[in-house]
């Protein structure tokens, strides 16, 4: 079963997910992005965690819909950053 992630917000349309996950994340658990995008986003002031906030089932994969923690949309917009 392929497992894929998907949010529809601009900074993140490469996909930095993990790709080989071996158990599907539930709502309201948290994804980081890869490691290897990690610093990227960080010297962006982005988050690097993401919020499952649906998770879809088909025959033989899985979307994963991610969305910023509540937490971090209110630390950004106490420091002036823009997320959206």
């Amino acid at each position: 079963m392929k497992i894929i992630f998907r949010t529809n917000i601009d900074h993140y349309i490469n996909n930095p997910f993990p790709t080989n996950l071996t158990m599907v994340p539930r709502k309201g658990e948290t994804v980081l992005v890869n490691k290897s995008s990690r610093n990227y986003y960080v010297s962006l002031k982005l988050p690097t965690r993401m919020e499952v906030v649906d998770v879809v089932w088909d025959e033989d994969i899985v979307i994963v819909e991610l969305h910023y923690k509540k937490h971090d949309i209110e630390m950004a917009k106490i420091l002036g950053i823009e997320l959206f």
